[in-house]
């Protein structure tokens, strides 16, 4: 029976998943598919091209590279995160991405990023990827500091505004259980009110009405499907992977020694699931 792999976001927070799927990779587990939402659909492109620690080089070496994330960027190109530099210089030269082992890997990866005229989740696999992944750059693309990303006649932002954690497409596939890697402690819960007013919502993405709506309700969303995870690993469809303890970080923090901290964190947390993960692995559900 196969097992989904399903990758949360998060921002740098995606420094704990990097942990867990190195660990993973250290062990050999294998999945058929990878669904990852804005960074969890970054990390899982190392994952699938196993390309072990390369994540981690990633924001240890460069999140403090004004090219990687920052202000000046975010004035130069309308992204805050330098993705032409991340996809381009960073991809190509400086920590070279396996392309032709990510390709050719039979493991699927459905990177989701959020359709602004409808607000629902559109999901690219493998197939329907350039060269420069542009699925996976819409996917981590955050509005208001992230330019609207057009691709395949889609006009598309972050994936979590619209789905944070997509087991639920994973289900849908016909994956009966999965593994699941959240960037959030277990008490963790979403405050019931928007990140952004309606009013500035309007004014941004007034011709887009739907996905306005979307955003408002981000929060309700985020628990729903974080409370749904919690039904299916109590009923045994599902394992979680998740910080043993909050992350206290800003989703967009620049100090390399607090994300190396939360990328050890992710690798012990992993470790000790490892009885667990093989149990899982092999039961039917």
């Amino acid at each position: 029976m196969p097992v989904g792999l399903v990758l949360e976001g998060g921002g740098t927070r995606g420094a704990y998943t990097s942990g867990v799927l190195d660990v993973l990779l250290e062990q050999n587990f294998e999945f058929p598919t990878v669904y990852g939402i804005s960074a969890g659909a970054c990390n899982a492109l190392s994952f699938i091209s196993k390309q072990q620690r390369r994540n981690y080089e990633i924001f240890y070496r460069y999140i403090r590279d004004e090219r990687y994330i920052s202000i000046a960027s975010l004035y130069r190109t309308g992204s805050l995160f330098g993705f032409d530099f991340i996809f381009g210089e960073l991809f190509h030269n400086l920590l070279p991405f396996d392309y032709k082992a990510f390709f050719n890997s039979p493991v699927q990866l459905k990177a989701g990023a959020t359709d602004l005229n409808t607000g629902r989740t559109v999901f690219f696999s493998k197939e329907e990827f350039d060269e420069a992944l542009t699925p996976v750059r819409a996917s981590s693309s955050l509005p208001f500091v992230s330019p609207i990303v057009e691709y395949k006649g889609y006009k598309l932002l972050d994936g979590g505004c619209a789905t944070p954690i997509p087991v639920e497409q994973s289900i849908a596939d016909g994956n009966r259980k999965n593994v699941i890697v959240l960037t959030r402690d277990a008490t963790y819960r979403k405050r019931s009110r928007s990140d952004f007013p309606r009013a500035v919502l309007r004014v941004k993405y007034g011709d887009y009405p739907e996905f306005v709506q979307t955003m408002m309700a981000r929060s309700e969303e985020y628990n729903r499907e974080s409370e749904f995870c919690r039904k299916l690993e109590k009923s045994g469809e599902a394992l979680i992977i998740r910080p043993s303890r909050p992350i206290l970080l800003s989703r967009y923090e620049k100090d390399p020694e607090k994300l190396r901290e939360i990328y050890e964190m992710g690798v012990c947390d992993c470790f000790e699931k490892l009885p667990a993960l093989r149990a899982f692995m092999k039961e039917p559900c």
